[in-house]
């Protein structure tokens, strides 16, 4: 692997293997979810569904979910430019059970 898009992709492709619907990130600004002006973590997307208030797509899901960082509960936002980490928009890679295994399998894939 050299690059971003390589990481990108073989991040998805292992948990697609693993049995994980591949979703497109959503859009920057959350549709249908007026309590937040731009997506600020991957999982924001699958909100409705971590809450119940919609039916899961699939029982798994990875994403690499384009957020903007602007502040929040873990605001960090004063150190945008300061350090090599800290950027204002960036993509979270992310893997997604909505019921189907928990902790023990999740660290299982992480490792």
């Amino acid at each position: 692997m050299t690059g971003v898009n390589d990481i990108r992709e073989a991040f998805l492709s292992f948990f697609e293997k693993q049995g994980h619907t591949r979703r497109a990130s959503a859009p920057l600004v959350p549709q249908n979810d007026p309590t937040l002006l731009f997506v600020n973590a991957g999982m924001v997307p699958f909100k409705n569904i971590f809450t119940g208030a919609e039916t899961p797509f699939a029982p798994r899901a990875t994403t690499s979910q384009k957020c903007v960082r602007a502040g929040g509960k873990h605001n960090d936002l004063d150190n945008v430019g300061y350090t090599a980490r800290h950027h204002t928009f960036f993509e979270m890679l992310g893997n997604f059970s909505f019921g189907d295994y928990f902790k023990e399998q999740a660290i299982v894939y992480g490792w």
